[in-house]
């Protein structure tokens, strides 16, 4: 398998904007990396460039040490997993399987050793002799990474592989692509718009917006640690509860939202970071979790409010109420339903606040 650089990759295209502007990454030797971000943030693009399938305008691109900015996508090494699967509807799944090795003038005994070997990792070897049309959405996403796997290249790229499954399959294709990149130990780059997916799939995920790498890192710090408002909002399901206000300081620091509708005490611990924006005013995120029904010892602020709309999923419940016109979402796990129009105080974890930049937007 092999490493893969971004170097201040740039594509323009005719309008003069940049899609994708000036990114670096670097995606070492087995790692499963994920692009993701909102449609038209240049992820696709930038897979593509990766693949030899768009010029790139500026910068460099390696693969296992070597550039190859010039060289055609039949040269690079790669294997990619189309979006629509891209399967011959007259070909049977072994011939679809198949025939990027013919192309290539393998001799046939290797052709049916590759093709054998993929089909029994991805559990296709009742489905050989099958043509697309008699598959499900599913088994046809299978044979299209199985066309990959018999390439045996260096690096396998993914671009948005499972939107057009239903969700169960959905869930199910993820468990699979996870398996398949311990059993093949290869590198693998995969995009998509669904942060449920490179959640639970990515060693690293690289959060994109407007053609700009907003953060790269592992899952568990980018939910914890995100560097500014965008990657928080966007990172989590559901999404981080944001209010605008006020540090007003007093015997304790205090925020205050615009509305006067809530006030926070400021956890001592950030006292330092937030000494600079005294009078001024920030963003505080919290994430539902964050939210309790119920005390928490040592360290909440209580408030009340109005249950505009409850969603019970089972194993957990959603609240949703107002706070200064801005919508909050609390995820409860305790089993009785509160009537929607209902008061109920709502505890806030200040130990789990995050705090952002006005105008810069980014994490202070």
């Amino acid at each position: 398998m092999a490493e893969v650089v971004l170097k201040g990759i740039t594509k323009i295209f005719d309008s003069g904007l940049p899609v994708v502007n000036n990114i670096d990454v670097k995606i070492s030797d087995k790692e499963f990396v994920v692009l993701v971000g909102p449609s038209g943030c240049g992820k696709s693009t930038t897979l593509r460039m990766i693949a030899g399938l768009e010029e790139i305008t500026s910068g460099d691109l390696f693969i296992d040490g070597k550039k190859v900015n010039d060289i055609p996508p039949k040269n690079r090494d790669i294997a990619m997993v189309f979006q629509n699967y891209a399967l011959y509807p007259h070909m049977t799944v072994y011939e679809n399987m198949a025939f990027g090795l013919k192309l290539r003038k393998y001799d046939k005994e290797e052709i049916k050793q590759r093709v054998t070997e993929a089909a029994k990792i991805l559990d296709l070897e009742s489905f050989l002799d099958r043509k697309p049309r008699a598959l499900s959405g599913g088994q046809r996403q299978r044979v299209a990474v199985g066309r990959a796997i018999v390439r045996k290249p260096k690096v396998f790229l993914f671009d948005e592989p499972l939107s057009n499954l239903d969700a169960k399959l959905r869930v199910q294709m993820r468990i699979e692509i996870s398996k398949l990149h311990k059993k093949l130990d290869a590198t693998m780059i995969y995009v998509t718009h669904d942060q449920t997916e490179a959640m639970t799939m990515g060693d690293r995920i690289v959060v994109m917006k407007d053609g700009l790498v907003q953060q790269i890192e592992t899952p568990m710090n980018l939910y914890s640690k995100p560097v500014n408002k965008f990657v928080a909002g966007f990172i989590g399901s559901p999404a981080m509860n944001f209010i605008k206000g006020k540090i007003v300081a007093g015997s304790t620091s205090k925020f205050i939202s615009d509305g006067n509708s809530l006030s926070l005490d400021i956890p001592s611990s950030q006292f330092d970071s937030l000494k600079a924006y005294q009078n001024k005013s920030i963003y505080i995120g919290i994430r539902p979790e964050n939210i309790s029904d119920s005390p928490i010892p040592n360290n909440s602020t209580e408030a009340e409010a109005k249950i505009d709309v409850v969603e019970p999923m089972g194993n957990e419940i959603f609240l949703f109420f107002q706070v200064d016109n801005e919508q909050f979402i609390c995820r409860k796990t305790t089993s009785d339903l509160p009537v929607p129009g209902s008061m109920k105080k709502l505890y806030f974890d200040l130990s789990k606040l995050h705090f952002f930049d006005s105008e810069t937007e980014q994490t202070i």
